[in-house]
């Protein structure tokens, strides 16, 4: 069983890996062939989807991943058709709503007119891709998992070099690598689905209930994230234009090398966490050991980032995008925060505190933004660096300490 475990954590991780260094690979090819206006619109764009696709995937992968343990296979067929049909109905609606809006929103956040009725439509595409790889993950078939990503991947680059390189499409052309791949996993995923026999020829509404009772109240938790993420964007967009946005956004990206590290430690963590929490007055000790190896190998990480900067700046960014360098110490000690973060969530997510933690995310969402308007006024446009600093700071802080005192209070009572 550890063996298994061991390889299937290998393979994850590898695969996370390889999927999140694609945009590292993407970056001296974007920087180098967009201007610096047309990469901060390629930001706020990618922004703008994911503020959309909590109202429009509903979490129904999640729902999925849930029911697939509950049900026989033929409800589970039924209940991932009826999640497809309020994915693509919720879709529709968002779709209908931004043609009467689409002017004021592409006044006030400098987008282009035509692209954004485009939006819902790239949100969507993520739907079938995540469903198929949340089956792979919960019947346990952790090869096709990464095969399936690697493949998404790779035509990912492919198409987004073709179009961006030979065919000079400039921001377009990523955005069309980008959701181009994601149409072709659409396809491939609704043949696998097909294959496989999760997928009913008759139309089912009796599930329709129980998927938007589990998904709508996880989108407040969802769209805290979205928000504590990428509302810098828009500040930035609204109080500078779209220039500055993309400074800001080679920086952000630089600097999420920190979570790259600590993200792929999590994941080899949590499984081992968890298997500790279920006897937690004997592994009391050894869970605090790891915890401070963690965080120690995190700040570790984050210094040893901070001085190779110059490096890394040099070797994937176009020196036209070096005036990025000014946000980069700010957004790093976020990120460092945010991973000292990651070790205290796994604790609430094992009791079941989801409905905490949505709060706990949405309350500081709502600080990041009355931070970033006020900082941005009084500081400039460093004052989003500021604000998203501060405040994952503050996350951390919260979490923690809530975290801290649930243990004390269990060790309290088992006492």
């Amino acid at each position: 069983m550890l063996k298994k475990l061991s390889g299937n954590i290998l393979i994850y991780g590898g695969t996370n890996a390889i999927k999140s260094l694609a945009p590292f690979l993407m970056l001296p090819i974007l920087t180098t062939y967009l201007t610096i206006s047309d990469y901060g619109l390629l930001s706020l764009v990618e922004v703008s989807i994911l503020f959309l696709a909590p109202f429009i995937t509903l979490n129904i992968n999640s729902a999925i991943n849930i029911e697939y343990f509950k049900s026989s296979k033929t409800n589970l067929k039924d209940y991932i058709s009826n999640a497809l049909i309020l994915s693509f109905l919720a879709m529709c609606i968002i779709f209908i709503l931004l043609i009467f809006s689409k002017g004021t929103i592409s006044q006030s956040l400098h987008l282009p007119f035509d692209l954004i009725l485009w939006l819902p439509i790239f949100a969507f595409l993520r739907v079938i891709s995540s469903i198929v790889l949340g089956l792979y993950q919960v019947s346990d078939q952790p090869k096709k998992f990464a095969i399936f990503t690697i493949f998404q991947t790779l035509i990912d680059l492919l198409l987004s070099y073709v179009l961006v390189v030979f065919y000079t499409h400039g921001y377009i052309g990523r955005l069309e690598g980008i959701y181009g791949t994601l149409f072709i996993s659409s396809i491939v995923g609704i043949y696998i689905l097909y294959k496989l026999g999760y997928l009913s020829n008759v139309i089912h509404f009796k599930y329709s209930k129980n998927i938007l009772t589990y998904g709508v109240p996880l989108i407040p938790h969802v769209l805290g994230g979205v928000i504590l993420a990428m509302s810098d964007r828009y500040f930035l967009s609204y109080f500078f234009g779209n220039e500055e946005v993309g400074y800001y956004s080679v920086a952000y990206q630089i600097s999420g090398l920190m979570l790259l590290v600590s993200v792929a430690a999590n994941q080899a963590w949590t499984p081992m966490l968890f298997r500790f929490l279920q006897n937690f007055k004997e592994n009391e000790f050894t869970i605090y050991r790891y915890s401070i190896y963690l965080s120690i190998s995190f700040l570790f990480s984050g210094i040893c980032i901070y001085f190779v900067s110059d490096f890394i700046f040099y070797l994937l960014v176009d020196e036209k995008f070096f005036q990025a360098k000014a946000y980069f110490p700010y957004l790093l000690i976020g990120f460092i925060f945010q991973s000292f973060y990651l070790i205290f969530t796994n604790y609430l997510f094992y009791e079941g505190k989801t409905v905490l933690l949505a709060k706990l995310t949405f309350f500081s969402a709502i600080i990041n933004l009355i931070l970033n308007y006020i900082l941005i006024l009084q500081y400039g446009a460093i004052g989003v660096a500021y604000a998203t600093a501060i405040t994952y700071i503050i996350h951390f802080l919260t979490v923690s300490y809530i975290v801290t005192f649930m243990i004390r209070k269990k060790m309290v009572i088992k006492i």
